[in-house]
């Protein structure tokens, strides 16, 4: 006999006979049967919601912290939304300004020479538009990737709404700022 079998047995808790019948038939491994559900009294349902809804402070911190992140980043979204919306709207505007302003003259002759960055850039003009980008009336800048020639006022209009902008205006680069 096994010794918990003798345990039981000087406790007075089994009998002889139940020792053997437990000796003799062995337990088969049957597949756990299914639990037929029983409806709960609404106490037990009551306090299984109780503890479904009580949260650590833990898990309270970790789901506030998320709805101000999901916040934070929905935010940071529409920011960036309305950002490139301004972007693209100035853009347009800036575009428009250069083309309704646009003096470039397709029979212009005279090659005039400026100076981006390093670059020696160069768009050919008449005399009188050489004229005004030497007295200051006119400025260069580009539309599409070519150069234009603009009216000085649209060319600060232009600077004001997007600094970043190429607009080169020869007169303020020869005359020394003060």
């Amino acid at each position: 006999m096994s010794s918990l079998s003798d345990q039981l047995l000087k406790a007075g808790l089994v009998t002889e006979e139940q020792v053997k019948k437990a000796v003799e038939k062995p337990r088969r491994n049957a597949k756990p049967q299914k639990r037929s559900r029983k409806k709960q009294s609404p106490k037990q349902a009551n306090k299984k919601e109780h503890a479904k809804k009580t949260l650590t402070d833990l898990e309270k911190f970790y789901q506030e912290r998320a709805k101000v992140e999901q916040k934070e980043k929905q935010q940071a979204i529409r920011a960036k939304k309305e950002a490139a919306r301004i972007k693209k709207e100035t853009q347009k505007q800036i575009n428009s300004l250069i083309s309704e302003n646009l003096l470039n003259d397709a029979a212009a002759d005279i090659r005039y020479n400026f100076v981006i960055g390093t670059t020696i850039k160069y768009l050919f003009v008449t005399e009188q538009q050489q004229q005004g980008l030497i007295d200051g009336k006119l400025a260069i800048t580009f539309l599409r990737g070519k150069r234009s020639l603009i009216p000085v006022e649209i060319a600060k209009r232009i600077n004001k709404l997007d600094p970043k902008k190429i607009v080169i205006i020869p007169a303020e680069i020869s005359t020394p700022k003060k």
